[in-house]
């Protein structure tokens, strides 16, 4: 007699949105962004400085963050020479995505393995692929067999994380601090209508010193911040059954047509559209299962 064992996956990869290497030369800067979807950089050498919602990272070669969905990142190049990047996105099922968040890893030795068996797969198998930018996903939609492959390292990375140490190295720096003290202090008050002059004084800052960290860290000003948070925080209550009007109340907004059209404006997509193409979506989920 056989005994089954089942197979009980962890971590599903649904989606991918990028999958690229890159080179950045010394002082690069990216503009802040956010999306729906997780992303991961990986340092392959040189060093950058990333700003992940309130916390300032510095990442050296072996260094691999992730940034979770809606979650304002930016980073810029620290070293003195060009700094290689191994940059994926992605939308994931998984019991343990919430490992993820907030954290910052330092690979072993075994695990840069890891990473040095995926980038050598995606050159060997993108070999056309040149220049400083070598896109890796357009293969996605020629190749079942390639993409499977691609996951499969990625699995391989992911899973041996969970056994690992983590390194988070956070910046001391003093503006840092503030940029860390100011985003805690605009997201206990999504509810209310902050003005920059209300942020800074929290902070116990002038509003110049203000604003020149949230342009160093994050690429945007203040108040243009303080409204992706709201913006971001919005669609998280619209995926999760708020009404557009609930949302727009529970965010400080002064009416819920005002709401609309800022989150419009943001996203391209109105809030009850986005509220129904989400529950368009879990109908879909729901009837497949």
């Amino acid at each position: 007699m056989w005994h089954s064992y089942k197979v009980r996956e962890k971590i599903h990869i649904t989606e991918m949105y990028s999958l690229f290497e890159a080179e950045y030369e010394s002082g690069f800067s990216f503009a802040g962004e956010s999306h729906n979807f997780w992303e991961c950089v990986y340092v392959i050498s040189g060093s950058l400085r990333v700003s992940s919602n309130r916390r300032i990272y510095e990442m050296t070669a072996g260094n691999l963050i992730f940034h979770k969905p809606l979650e304002i990142h930016k980073f810029d190049v620290t070293s003195t020479s060009t700094t290689s990047l191994l940059i994926f996105s992605f939308s994931m099922k998984s019991d343990i995505s919430d490992f993820f968040k907030n954290k910052m890893f330092l690979l072993d030795n075994v695990q840069q393995g890891y990473m040095n068996d995926f980038t050598d797969f995606l050159r060997k198998e993108n070999s056309d692929t040149g220049g400083r930018e070598k896109n890796y996903i357009l293969l996605f939609e020629q190749s079942d067999s390639y993409s499977q492959m691609a996951v499969s390292y990625i699995y391989r990375i992911f899973l041996s994380l969970c056994e690992r140490n983590i390194a988070s190295v956070i910046s001391e720096s003093p503006d840092a601090a503030v940029f860390s003290d100011a985003v805690n202090f605009m997201n206990g008050n999504l509810d209310k209508e902050l003005s920059v002059n209300d942020i800074a004084c929290c902070c116990s800052v002038s509003v110049s010193l203000l604003k020149r960290t949230f342009l160093k860290y994050s690429g945007m000003g203040v108040h243009k911040y303080f409204l992706k948070m709201k913006i971001n925080t919005a669609s998280s209550l619209l995926e999760n059954g708020n009404s557009v009007s609930e949302t727009a109340e529970k965010l400080g907004f002064s009416s819920q047509p005002y709401f609309s059209y800022v989150f419009k404006r943001e996203t391209g997509t109105s809030p009850s559209v986005y509220r129904y193409r989400t529950e368009q979506k879990l109908f879909e989920k729901n009837k497949q299962v």
